[in-house]
């Protein structure tokens, strides 16, 4: 009778540890998602924050802006003939 008691009392006391164990993992994983969601949120934005700055760059070098701008604002007209010079 007194060993069994004890045993129950080791089993209870096993289940409780194991219990509280599985609050804290669960509590350290919810905070772990909620973080893993946040850091991918700021990762989309910096993508999209880049991709928009290296279509701007490229918008720039390629001198579409200013040839638009060239053809509205002074009236230029765009060469009819090119020729290649050979060096």
């Amino acid at each position: 009778m007194l060993m069994r008691t004890k045993i129950n009392i080791f089993l209870g006391l096993v289940v409780i540890v194991f219990s509280v164990l599985n609050i804290v993992w669960n509590h350290n994983y919810r905070l772990l998602t909620n973080e893993s969601r946040n850091v991918q949120t700021i990762s989309r934005n910096i993508v999209a924050i880049n991709k928009q700055l290296l279509t701007e760059y490229s918008q720039k070098i390629s001198g579409v802006e200013i040839q638009q701008k060239a053809v509205k604002l002074l009236g230029m007209k765009l060469p009819e003939k090119t020729k290649n010079i050979d060096l």
